[in-house]
């Protein structure tokens, strides 16, 4: 049985929103109990306040310490208790959230009201912090609501079918398919024909593709988080949404560069850059590393070099190397890209500097991704740029400029090698939940 214990001036709020449905059968079945305790009982004056003005001033009214202490230590009665209080700068709520309080058999939800609590309660009384998200409630009473309702579909017999609790969205990294039910056709608009054939295993196939495509194209954040299996690699070919990494190229420019002084020269192509930067085209699964230099021998260097490693059978870092592709020009690369793919690339830009290239759209690597994600079939070609950076300038191709990769201190001089590596795992990289 899991128990919880709502700390609230207005626990009827919380009370009513539980009574139906699957919680409202919970409660009434015993495998859920919910109680509540009122600070104002715990209160001394004719007024039984619970608020007082803030100290230094400022609007609203602040939750004090005494009543609502009292409440919390009333609530967990001596015993063992996991105390959270639902707060806008608290955690965001998740699902694995859930799945971690309801492994706790007594949870106390706090719920603030007016301009929040005394910091004091949250020291002394409270084991954590959670928030529904990026937005302000009046109090917390709804949001203790929706905590209870998410955990109590995880005990035992809450629902009626035991896979209805990991079979949806937020359960994994990825979200739910789309479901369907009849009519087969309504308004014109037919279900999709595989989910009436039979095949179970088609349509489980069809359900796993649809689910990546929804995740990566509605919840990108969601997607960084999901390694793809070689099935789910085999489902997502071909789809837009999952394909960005393979449409996209980096191109390490030689010329046009800047040199200290601000004049457009021709940098040297070494070593260390053509190795690190292909192996890190191919670890994010690029379609090709361009090595930009008008200069013919040192397109025969690093043409040289790639070779090397091929006669040395050295398989992983050829695998890599295979992917650079010496030219003379940006041009040269955006001609290459179009042949390839069909449609002329999207180019953009990196700088340190966040004055280059004025005219083109500023976007975060975030942005950028969904942009191509809406483009299906046009490649994306990133430029970066040696030297003192790219001569803005001479590059009229360029329509996008990326969020210059900082720190928290002023001081930015990165080598190209670490920036290219830093802004693909921005890009494509996956993310901790």
């Amino acid at each position: 049985m899991t128990r919880f214990t709502v700390v609230s001036i207005l626990p009827e709020i919380v009370d009513q929103a539980l009574t139906h449905g699957v919680v409202g059968r919970a409660r009434t079945a015993g495998g859920l109990t919910v109680g509540f305790v009122n600070p104002r009982d715990f209160t001394t004056d004719r007024h039984r306040s619970v608020d007082d003005t803030p100290y230094g001033g400022g609007p609203g009214m602040v939750m004090k310490c005494e009543p609502l202490v009292a409440a919390i230590e009333s609530a967990v009665a001596g015993a063992p208790a996991h105390r959270v209080l639902l707060s806008p700068v608290g955690r965001p709520l998740d699902q694995a959230a859930v799945r971690r309080l309801a492994t706790h058999e007594h949870v106390v939800l706090v719920c603030g009201r007016s301009e929040g609590i005394d910091e004091r309660v949250i020291t002394t009384a409270i084991d954590e912090e959670l928030s529904l998200g990026d937005f302000v409630l009046t109090g917390g009473e709804l949001a203790a609501a929706c905590v209870i309702d998410a955990v109590a579909r995880l005990v035992p017999g809450v629902l009626g079918d035991a896979a209805s609790a990991e079979d949806e969205s937020f359960s994994t990294a990825l979200i739910e398919y789309p479901q369907y039910t009849r009519p087969a056709v309504f308004r014109e608009l037919p279900i999709p024909e595989i989910l009436a054939g039979g095949n179970h295993a088609a349509i489980a196939a069809w359900r796993r593709r649809e689910s990546l495509r929804r995740t990566a194209r509605r919840r990108p954040d969601r997607f960084a988080q999901h390694a793809m299996s070689k099935a789910d690699d085999k489902l997502a070919a071909g789809l837009p949404e999952l394909d960005v990494a393979a449409r996209t190229s980096v191109a390490l420019v030689h010329h046009p560069v800047l040199d200290r002084t601000g004049a457009i020269v021709t940098s040297a192509v070494t070593n260390l850059d053509l190795h690190d930067i292909a192996r890190s085209a191919a670890t994010y699964g690029l379609a090709g590393y361009h090595v930009v230099t008008p200069v013919e021998s040192q397109r025969d260097k690093a043409a040289h070099i790639a070779r090397l490693w091929e006669e040395e059978q050295k398989e992983w870092r050829a695998r890599a190397l295979r992917l650079c592709r010496p030219v003379a020009s940006i041009d040269e690369a955006i001609a290459a890209l179009t042949r390839d793919h069909g449609h002329p690339p999207l180019v953009a830009a990196t700088s340190a500097d966040p004055a280059r290239f004025p005219s083109a759209t500023r976007v975060t690597p975030a942005r950028l991704v969904a942009e191509i994600q809406d483009a299906p079939g046009v490649p994306l070609l990133v430029l970066f740029g040696t030297g003192w950076g790219l001569a803005d300038l001479e590059i009229p191709a360029v329509s996008r400029i990326i969020t210059p990769i900082s720190g928290r201190p002023a001081w930015n001089h990165l080598s190209v090698r670490s920036a290219v590596a830093i802004l693909l795992d921005r890009l494509f990289g996956l993310r901790d939940p």
